[in-house]
């Protein structure tokens, strides 16, 4: 049977005002109380994207009865679905952001934030929830539970290759030859060497200090002992003279670096120059250790006691990164830090049409590479005077 109204009935059966759920489809008889069958939309809503909150005026037609503008507005009351996620972490990691948390996000009209209830406290072992609220771009929230399972690192790094050694006077021993520190968590442990009291020119013995600190800052330490002897002296007659010293005979021919940078970029050439790049600084990284002897070594002597050595400082790893590059066809250069409070040097890469920043020396809380960074993306360790170098790529 057909519904009929009269003028009156009809505009008191009327609703001037509906609203809908985002997502939900535009009804007729969302605007009746009992809506005629005769009734329709004058307004086309077939183009309205009720995915979007947004209010409509609307015209509706029932027979000959009458036209009326009605209004309808879309709302999102709904809140975001996610799901929380479990890490493992250690105890000195920097906080992951709350996004990196969460999986699995949806929201009909978008995300706005995603951040911690409270920032979690990774300092003791254990497992730690990690409440993190996800809120749409309308205000509406929800809490999914995260976790964190800490471990703490409590085992002080190991110092190898620790030997006393015997010097002539004058002669100037390598104190790094060797040394290096490895750790149950961390990587790339630096070693710090002490010999502010070692006089090469004065006979006796001295202690040297080697020290090395995880991230977690555990710390070891250990000695050797430095022996400086007199120089042989040679009768001639009844008078002692000094031996007039014989020249010394160059023993290392630092060309050979050459030979052996060639060999391993055999090893680590990839199908652009961008990931043979990248092989080459995490080459670098990972098969370098780092000791902070202060030895002023560049060019190949640096590359070279990076090659052969696998030790040395940050001189060590920009120079070894700097041959290793030139013999993979791929065009760099040093940068030194300014202004200078500790010494830096790093390399500028020429990759994908422009200089980007490339570092392989291992830094505390920074456990990889540094590769391809525009100055915009560079720490504290890395200022340096831009002037001097060539225009870096931006992007």
């Amino acid at each position: 049977m057909t519904v009929g109204f009269s003028m009156r009935d009809s505009r008191s059966n009327l609703i001037r005002e509906a609203t809908i759920e985002a997502g939900s489809p535009i009804r007729i008889e969302d605007f009746f109380r009992k809506a005629p069958e005769e009734a329709e939309f004058i307004t086309s809503v077939s183009s309205i994207d009720t995915n979007v909150p947004a209010v409509y005026k609307l015209k509706l037609h029932y027979d000959v009865v009458f036209n009326e503008t009605v209004t309808l507005k879309i709302e999102d009351t709904v809140s975001p679905t996610g799901e929380g996620l479990t890490r493992n972490v250690l105890s000195y990691d920097d906080i992951p952001d709350a996004s990196e948390m969460v999986t699995n996000v949806n929201d009909l009209s978008g995300i706005s934030s995603i951040e911690y209830v409270s920032e979690p406290d990774l300092s003791a072992s254990g497992n730690v929830d990690a409440p993190v609220r996800i809120t749409d771009s309308y205000g509406n929230s929800s809490i999914v539970n995260a976790r964190f399972i800490v471990t703490k690192d409590t085992s002080a790094p190991v110092i190898h290759g620790i030997t006393d050694i015997k010097i002539k006077k004058g002669e100037k021993p390598d104190l790094s030859k060797g040394i290096y520190a490895t750790d149950d968590l961390s990587k790339n442990v630096p070693v710090r060497i002490d010999a502010s009291k070692l006089n090469i020119e004065v006979p006796g013995k001295y202690k040297i200090t080697y020290t090395a600190e995880d991230d977690a800052g555990n710390v070891t330490t250990a000695i050797s002992t430095v022996t400086v002897k007199k120089k042989e002296e040679k009768k001639n007659g009844k008078d002692q003279k000094k031996s007039t010293p014989k020249p010394k005979k160059k023993t290392t021919d630092y060309g050979e670096a050459d030979k052996l940078a060639e060999k391993l970029v055999k090893k680590l050439k990839k199908g652009s120059k961008v990931e043979t790049a990248r092989a080459i600084f995490k080459w670098v990284h990972k098969n370098i250790h780092y000791v902070q002897d202060g030895s002023k070594a560049t060019g190949k002597k640096a590359a070279y006691k990076g090659l052969t050595k696998h030790s040395g400082n940050c001189r060590v790893y920009a120079y070894t990164c700097q041959l290793l590059l030139k013999k993979a066809g791929i065009k760099n250069m040093i940068v030194k830090r300014y202004p200078v409070t500790t010494r830096h040097y790093w390399n500028l890469v020429y990759l994908n049409g422009g200089w980007y920043h490339c570092d392989a020396t291992p830094f505390r809380n920074h456990p990889k590479i540094y590769f391809m960074l525009t100055d915009s993306q560079l720490d504290k360790h890395h200022q340096f005077k831009k002037d001097k170098y060539p225009a870096r790529a931006t992007k």
